[in-house]
């Protein structure tokens, strides 16, 4: 009789050989799942932003106001909202301890940012004027705020600072094309695109 394998050795050849198998197997996997999410980066990856895309930049001494206009709005928006939960709930409700924050951190950052002295100081006649003017308005607010202890403290709170917000709108929006001194250039630069397509449309109606 010829002399058989031992059964033993044969059995720990095939699991070696599973073994290998399956680290082969996980290694193949392993490296599919970095390709794939290496795939996965790029494809979300932003492209690159065109010429046309590029937001141009504000000059010097334009931006700190329209700023000021949208942190007043904001601010005002906060604690009229805050009023509705405080009338309800309480001055400690979360909603109005969330929106009084919100108020005191846009007035900060008006303060200390768009109406910091670098800022004004490159400001010039009436907008000068305007940016003094809602900068000692915004310490009062602020003061107001963190003043607040009733429902009715914060509608007072509310009232004012909705006052101040249209007061300055409507003083910003009464400030002389002349004040800015990119202002004309941009009209004209409008005026020029807005012939030079009327003059296609004409050429293009008449073919």
């Amino acid at each position: 009789m010829p002399k058989l394998p031992d059964p033993l050795k044969m059995l720990t050849k095939l699991d070696n050989a599973i073994d290998a198998g399956s680290r082969i197997i996980d290694s193949f996997s392993n490296g599919i799942d970095r390709i794939d999410n290496a795939l996965g980066k790029i494809d979300s990856t932003p492209s690159a932003i065109s010429i046309d895309e590029t937001p141009s930049p504000v000059a010097r001494g334009t931006a700190c106001l329209s700023c000021s206009r949208d942190h007043l709005s904001t601010t005002s928006s906060a604690l009229s909202e805050g009023v509705r939960f405080a009338r309800d709930s309480g001055i400690k409700h979360p909603e109005v301890i969330k929106r009084l924050r919100i108020a005191v951190d846009e007035l900060n950052i008006m303060e200390r940012i768009d109406l910091a002295p670098s800022e004004i100081a490159s400001l010039k006649g009436e907008k000068k004027a305007l940016a003094d003017w809602v900068l000692s308005q915004s310490r009062n607010l602020r003061h107001d705020i963190t003043s607040i202890k009733t429902p009715d403290d914060m509608e007072a709170a509310a009232a004012n600072a909705a006052a101040t917000t249209e007061e300055f709108m409507s003083r910003f929006y009464d400030i002389p094309e002349e004040e800015c001194s990119t202002c004309g250039e941009v009209s004209e630069k409008i005026k020029d695109f807005i012939e030079k397509r009327n003059r296609q449309s004409k050429a293009e109606g008449g073919l």
